[in-house]
């Protein structure tokens, strides 16, 4: 099996790893950042599977052997995986993680490997816990953090791992995705936009019944609001707040239909989020103004702030919506 061969794109960090293993000059701590979906877990598991390999080859992992099962079956006493608790990781995690699990040998093989998911999720005493570990690691031991914001870790800890940079997908590499999963024409260039070059968004959609559903019913919500008269408008928001998990998904797709509104007003062929509503996006520019539109964006940029605030939500959507509502020019 070649390694990495079932991750898309990223072809400099393959290369890296490939050349470092076969030459034994692993570093003892790596940071890999990069966005959301881009396939950094998934590297950092096959990474771990390749230097652990029983019978490993310049090409990568046997995948055959009991280390390369245990690590596909998620057992591998060798090989552990720090999850973030809730918004945030715990220092308590990382001492028992981290720290507590470095002190010890290795079970079974010449590494222990913690890879840890969400690093920019790690509280501040979490990294100064775990920050004597990256300084003086064992002989034997390799930390992998994984994040979506470097900017979030100390610079203490960033100075003292190897950052690897994880990109998305290009277009061609996303396209033939796609296509292997069946979708094609219009729906291939909506999934393409959506996901933003993210294989792990790409799956999210395909996976989740109602992202298509909630995407469509965001459109009608704005083409009723259009109309509707005061009464109505307390309707479709007693909609909204009904769906109350669905907030965030809904003002999302409010914002990259607002911004499609105002790249449409400029240039008739454009890259679009809503490539499959493009007659509509173009009667609504119509009737909108550039500053109406801009407005718009911001009021709902405010409006996602303010739910992260926990600001009670009926206020929000109620207030966005006869603010979306108002015929400012």
């Amino acid at each position: 099996m070649k390694v990495f061969e079932n991750i898309i794109g990223n072809d400099d960090a393959k290369a890296y790893f490939k050349k470092v293993v076969a030459d034994k000059q692993l570093s003892h701590s790596y940071i890999f950042e990069g966005p959301y979906g881009v396939g950094k877990n998934t590297f950092a598991l096959e990474l771990a599977k390749f230097i652990l390999c029983e019978n490993k080859t310049e090409e990568g992992p046997c995948n055959e052997c009991s280390s390369c099962h245990m690590i596909n079956a998620g057992t591998h006493p060798d090989v552990i995986l720090v999850e973030k608790d809730t918004k945030v990781t715990k220092v308590e995690t990382i001492r028992e993680n981290i720290v507590r699990e470095m002190d010890i040998k290795p079970y079974q093989s010449e590494y222990k490997i913690v890879i840890v998911k969400s690093a920019d999720s790690i509280n501040i005493q979490g990294q100064n816990a775990m920050l004597k570990t990256i300084e003086e690691p064992p002989a034997y031991g390799i930390v992998i953090l994984v994040c979506e914001n470097l900017a979030s870790l100390l610079p203490t800890i960033k100075s003292r791992c190897i950052v690897v940079r994880f990109n998305p997908a290009s277009k061609e590499q996303m396209r033939g995705y796609l296509a292997s999963k069946g979708i094609t024409g219009i729906q291939q260039e909506v999934y393409e936009k959506l996901s933003d070059g993210s294989i792990g968004v790409i799956n999210d959609i395909i996976q989740d019944e109602q992202y298509l559903e909630i995407r469509k019913q965001s459109v009608e919500y704005l083409q009723r609001l259009e109309t509707a008269q005061i009464m109505q408008v307390y309707d479709i928001v007693k909609e909204i707040t009904d769906q109350k998990e669905e907030i965030d998904r809904i003002l999302n797709f409010w914002l990259y239909w607002y911004r499609d509104i105002a790249i449409v007003k400029v240039a008739r062929q454009a890259d679009l989020y809503y490539k499959d509503y493009e007659q509509q996006l173009l009667d609504m520019s119509y009737k909108l103004t550039y500053n109406k539109v801009s407005q718009n964006i911001e009021s709902i940029k405010q409006a996602i702030l303010d739910v992260k605030q926990n600001i009670y939500s009926t206020f929000v959507i109620e207030n966005l919506l006869l603010q979306l509502k108002e015929r400012k020019k």
